[in-house]
């Protein structure tokens, strides 16, 4: 067996650099720095310092261009065995060393170089290369908004970026490389979609086949959620499938603006309601059985362009908003309200019948004359026309409901006194007044007995408001009669009769001129006609004349008979009623003159 020394003496001779380093650690054990403790004369060559300069001093000590790579070795030897030969290489003066690394009881390592071969060099530079490549990549993966982490086919996570950690919440790699992912990332509960994520990843990665998700939610380490687009690429190489690379984006920024998008898509800027288009596609969302009756109130604000044009649109803007509260307040909270126009509204009211809708508008209605109480004389009231139809059954299509609400709206705004065409009413009322026996009192107990009528009658809103115009306007024609004729004291002669018989027809053509009240011309043209079909001007029999006509025939009647004329006394209500009676089948509809002594014994009680 060969002495120590002459293993000593070999070392000493060889041309192949040898070092021999006592290790320094830290507290934890982990090599931190080496003692030189022997080094042959080749070595001497290779750093250019001798031996006694370098023997008893540490590596860090040294030149610091070969203490950070001889470092690097010496923490290596830590995972050396003893005579492990490892493919490091150390560069010097552009030259290549192979290096061989020799640990002796993890307290002391020699380190041996031997110059390198083309092939080796070209396993370096290749090394190299590869750290380059992975530096480069890290950094592109850092840099993207996206969190990117690989996955094997068991669902394990095999590395992460810098933004999948902190989305993640996790601050070191190791907390979840070689943990299953899914079991972080997805939280089942959220939704019965969610337990069949997983599975449907993996079936793709096996498949290797693509896949992007629809939104899913991800949960973070702390527990907090997100929402999250997901993308899966699976991951091969020479046609086996290792894994797969999942790339996901937290869309809570991107779900905010695109929420806020579709609010400005279908939203009035101004008051916040619902636009046009919106109201359309819940229209026809809730055109269904389960919504019936389903009921809509359109609603007008009356003369606002007449406040823009006078006031500016800072006050017709904020009489929209106020207009808008109101309603707002006053409807379920079911109902859906809408800023159909620049000054209309529309509120669509599920599972609602007519008599609740008609209530709905009576509170609007109430609060809107609770508003305008409080206001100063110097601010803008509000004053809205509402009208309202109610779909009882599939059959009726929804854009007709609509439109009679539309229809029932502007006969409702015609009542309006800032009105042009209500000032051009009060100016032919005037008229007629002026030039008949046509008194005010006549039209308000005309407006009053119908009313009465009409109730017993269960008339819709729009009818009534019908009913209440023609009242008034029934008699219009007769501003277009001779004065001699329309007061003349005693009886019409018949050429006087037949002039006279012709104000109803003057009366038609007077209203019918007039926007928007055409369905009450109509009823003008043939309030003198009688169910036997002897009246005027057609001969209309019963079921032919227009019913807000045959409601006026008896009411006008019942209201000449009791008032005083020049050429008689007024009659009893007891002997006009008999009178009506009598007459009932022949002059006046007998199922309007039921529902108008129902009316009349009614006030008689009272």
């Amino acid at each position: 067996m060969m002495e120590p020394s002459f293993y000593a003496e070999i070392i000493q001779a060889s041309l192949n650099p040898f070092v021999y380093f006592e290790l320094v650690k830290d507290n934890n054990n982990k090599v931190i720095d080496g003692i030189y403790n022997d080094l042959n004369p080749a070595y001497e060559c290779l750093i250019g310092m001798n031996k006694d300069a370098l023997i008893g001093k540490k590596v860090t000590e040294i030149s610091e261009s070969i203490n950070l790579k001889t470092i690097q070795l010496l923490k290596a030897s830590e995972k050396a065995k003893k005579n492990d030969k490892a493919d490091y290489c150390f560069e010097l003066k552009k030259q290549f060393y192979r290096i061989q690394i020799f640990s002796f009881d993890k307290e002391y390592t020699a380190i041996t170089y031997t110059e390198s071969t083309t092939e080796l060099l070209q396993k370096y530079v290749a090394q190299e290369d590869l750290k380059q490549t992975e530096s480069q990549l890290s950094l592109i993966l850092d840099s993207t908004e996206e969190a990117i982490c690989g996955i094997d086919l068991n669902g394990r996570c095999t590395f992460l970026n810098l933004n999948c950690k902190k989305l993640l919440g996790i601050k070191e790699e190791s907390e979840m490389v070689g943990q299953p992912i899914f079991n972080h990332l997805i939280k089942d509960s959220l939704s019965s979609e969610e337990t069949t994520v997983k599975q449907d990843i993996l079936n793709k990665l096996i498949g290797k086949q693509s896949c992007q998700s629809s939104e899913i939610y991800f949960i973070r380490m702390d527990g907090t959620l997100y929402p999250v687009e997901y993308f899966i690429k699976p991951k091969t190489s020479n046609g086996t499938l290792l894994g797969g690379i999942l790339t996901f984006a937290d869309m809570t920024k991107r779900k905010a603006k695109q929420a806020e998008i579709n609010r400005l898509m279908f939203h009035d800027p101004l008051t916040g309601l619902l636009n046009r288009i919106k109201f359309e596609k819940v229209k026809v969302a809730f055109d269904s059985e389960k919504n019936l009756p389903l009921s809509i109130i359109m609603g007008d604000i009356n003369g606002l362009k007449n406040i823009n044009q006078h006031y500016g649109y800072q006050e017709g803007d904020q009489l929209l908003k106020v207009t808008t509260k109101i309603l707002s307040e006053n409807i379920p909270k079911n109902a859906y309200i809408a800023r159909y126009g620049e000054d209309e509204f529309s509120i669509l009211l599920p599972n609602t019948d007519n008599q609740r809708a008609l209530w709905h508008i009576q509170r609007i209605q109430d609060a809107i004359m609770e508003h305008n109480e409080k206001l100063d004389k110097d601010q803008v009231s509000i004053s809205i026309a509402l009208g309202y139809e109610t779909k009882c059954n599939m059959n009726c299509d929804i854009q007709k409901v609509i439109n009679n609400a539309q229809d029932y709206m502007n006969k409702h705004k015609m009542l309006n006194h800032d009105s042009m065409r209500n000032t051009l009413l009060a100016f032919i009322k005037t008229t007629l007044l002026v030039r008949s026996k046509f008194t005010e009192e006549h039209a308000e107990r005309l407006v009053t007995l119908s009313k009465n009528v009409g109730r017993k009658m269960k008339l819709s809103p729009y009818q009534m408001d019908e009913l209440v115009l023609l009242a008034e306007l029934h008699d219009i024609g007769k501003i277009g009669i001779d004065d001699a004729i329309l007061n003349k004291p005693g009886k019409l002669t018949v050429a006087e009769m037949a002039e006279m018989k012709k104000h109803s027809f003057i009366g038609y053509q007077i209203i019918k001129s007039i926007q928007g009240l055409a369905d009450v011309a109509l009823p003008i043209l043939h309030h003198h006609e009688r169910s036997d079909g002897k009246g005027y001007p057609d001969g209309l029999t019963r079921y032919d004349i227009p019913l807000l006509s045959r409601i006026i025939s008896v009411v006008d009647a019942y209201d000449a008979m009791t008032q005083d004329r020049p050429y008689r006394k007024a009659m009893t209500q007891e002997e006009a009623i008999v009178e009506i009676k009598k007459n009932s089948g022949t002059q006046f509809d007998p199922e309007v003159v039921g529902f108008f002594l129902e009316s009349i014994e009614e006030r008689l009680k009272e």
